[in-house]
């Protein structure tokens, strides 16, 4: 784990605490993690391999290749590489972060303290709720849903695309003072999303949705109409 993913775990405000006897768990090809399971550093390998996370805890959990980790529920922390997905739709959980081409997507009630992203990774959020979102190296954010309660912060040459309607972005006020990104997911859910910091403001993309999209090129082409008459 290099220096970046270093910093980003720390400014996620994740402190791991290994459990005292835990075994280590390996995966090759597909399994389960089950509700009582308990486990310190588990890792999954091979192209083909698809874990569900259905309970349990964890103090660590990295996907590696092109495998995939479904997370419905139980407790760990996460770290996504190499091509590898997790998807993470329940439970409540510390933290995750990707980098070297992995994904992560949150989706449904999935908690989490905080997601980081770091060179070459990708977070797709569509659900779910978790208190810092941190994006550094080149990264990609794609915002669909859920909550954010405490802070957004994108650096370097990372970016944030966030996805809605009446999509609206200020660099002031909020809670840090350097401006926050309010609007409507495309379920009608409203958002706010304070930014932490200067930079964040001017790498956070605003897409409106379609139907939006829709909309303005009606309305351009009867102004258009309308001056030719």
């Amino acid at each position: 784990m290099n220096k970046a993913i270093i910093t980003i775990m720390t400014l996620v405000l994740v402190v791991g605490v290994c459990n005292v006897n835990a075994a280590d768990k390996v995966f090759t090809e597909s399994g389960e993690i089950l509700e009582g399971e308990v486990w310190d550093f588990v890792d999954i390998y091979n192209d083909d391999t698809v874990v569900d996370m259905l309970g349990g805890i964890a103090d660590y959990i990295t996907t590696h290749d092109w495998s995939t980790l479904n997370v419905t529920g139980g407790s760990a922390e996460f770290g996504a590489i190499d091509y590898s997905t997790i998807n993470i739709s329940g439970g409540s959980h510390s933290a995750a972060i990707t980098w070297e081409y992995g994904t992560v997507s949150l989706s449904g009630d999935a908690e989490l303290d905080g997601v980081g992203i770091g060179d070459f990774g990708t977070i797709n959020m569509t659900g779910g709720s978790l208190g810092n979102l941190l994006g550094r190296e080149s990264g990609v954010l794609n915002l669909h849903g859920g909550t954010i309660s405490n802070l957004l912060s994108v650096n370097d040459l990372s970016i944030a695309n966030i996805f809605g309607y009446n999509l609206f972005k200020k660099s002031s006020g909020g809670d840090y003072g350097y401006g926050y990104v309010s609007g409507f997911w495309l379920d009608d859910t409203p958002f706010t999303i304070d930014l932490y910091d200067a930079e964040t403001y001017s790498h956070v993309n605003l897409v409106p949705e379609p139907c939006t999209l829709c909309l303005l090129g009606m309305g351009i082409l009867i102004i258009r109409k309308r001056l030719r008459k």
